[in-house]
């Protein structure tokens, strides 16, 4: 237990005086900050100019107001007059300007009844990008919210024979959606989407830590390091070495979560960050089996971490490609913190590892053995 316990003091001393290891430690808390300094700034994707005309009666004013409520993805200006707002996204200050019209009230009516205006709401888009259809649709929904009343209190009056009917106090509450983690009771607090793939990144990084420690590992067996610590398996050896690397890398990578905004149940996240750096051991030592040299590891680095980003759903999840993505570790790790069913496929994933590490250095000992 002594001789164990020094030598992870010795590995750890070593690992702080390699310049690169913590060059790459400290390269996660900066990129946090920064990332944390932007979500507090406005980071909102697009700018919306809007415009309220003469005269605007009740139902225009609660859509203009409405609409200059504060959104974390759109943010709103207003200005006096059309012609200042259309100047706006022409000047490159806004991507679109919305126009409301002052008689909101008498075409809300119409849309209610007939399912047609006679004269419609002018946008002013300066690229109708996907993001132009994105907004038609925010803009759409907060029309919705005066016609359905419209409907509502019509067919009140007409069908239910109410002589007066009090939207409010029939419907008290107008939040439709709640977004659960899967097996979770406790609706989801939403983070900021600037913040959203941060979880995404400590995967990825954690990857490259892992790629890193097979190269350093390859290094201190070129230069004796292990002429002391002699052992019948090997590959316990290179185990443990590349897990005390990257138990280092777990610790930074939690704290980069906390700090980040983005922690779930600390209890899952330090389990499940324990598998997948177990699971990025095995696969680093698979790595150093295959390719023998780290000048070759680290050619083929940029190539592994950009599989593993484009088919990770740190962006975007390409469920099309998910017989690629059964092989990335990323993906499983991603996945499992959100939906119970991927921990077990994590287990799996690793007991397969674990099997391939075998059976290369079975066959390795073989054809040494039948070599001589």
């Amino acid at each position: 237990m002594k001789q164990a316990l020094t030598r992870y003091l010795l590995l750890q001393k070593r690992m702080i005086r390699r310049k690169s290891y913590i060059a790459m430690a400290l390269s996660v808390f900066i990129f946090i900050l920064i990332l944390r300094g932007v979500a507090m700034q406005d980071s909102s994707m697009t700018t919306v100019a809007l415009a309220l005309e003469t005269g605007a009666d009740e139902t225009s004013r609660s859509l203009y107001e409405s609409l200059s409520s504060p959104n974390v993805l759109i943010r709103y200006v207003k200005y006096d007059t059309e012609d200042e707002a259309i100047k706006a996204v022409a000047g490159g200050k806004a991507d679109e300007a919305w126009i409301i019209p002052a008689d909101l009230s008498v075409l809300v009516q119409e849309f209610a009844i007939h399912k047609s205006v006679s004269r419609p709401i002018k946008i002013y888009a300066r690229d109708p990008n996907v993001l132009h259809f994105f907004l038609r649709e925010i803009l759409e929904a907060q029309l919705f919210k005066h016609i359905g009343k419209l409907i509502y209190t019509d067919f009140a009056e007409k069908k239910l024979g109410f002589t007066s009917s009090d939207y409010e106090a029939h419907v008290t509450d107008t939040t439709i959606f709640r977004i659960y983690d899967i097996g979770d009771e406790v609706p989801e607090e939403q983070p900021n989407y600037v913040t959203a793939p941060l979880r995404g990144f400590m995967a990825l990084w954690l990857l490259i830590s892992a790629i890193a420690s097979a190269m350093y590992y390859i290094s201190d067996e070129r230069k004796g390091l292990f002429i002391y610590w002699k052992t019948k398996c090997p590959a316990l050896r290179e185990f443990l070495y590349i897990l005390v690397v990257m138990l280092d890398s777990a610790v930074i990578a939690l704290a980069g979560l906390f700090i980040g905004g983005v922690m779930t149940g600390l209890v899952w996240e330090i389990l499940l960050i324990l598998l997948y750096i177990v699971i990025l051991a095995l696969v680093s030592m698979i790595f150093r089996r295959i390719m023998r040299n780290e000048k070759i590891i680290g050619v083929f680095t940029p190539v592994i971490v950009t599989m593993a980003a484009t088919f990770s759903p740190v962006f975007m999840d390409l469920r099309a490609f998910w017989y690629i993505q059964k092989l990335i570790p990323s993906y499983h790790y991603l996945e499992s913190i959100f939906d119970p069913y991927y921990r077990t496929g994590m287990v799996l994933y690793c007991l397969i590892l674990l099997g391939i590490v075998v059976v290369i250095d079975t066959l390795r000992k073989i054809f040494i053995r039948n070599k001589k």
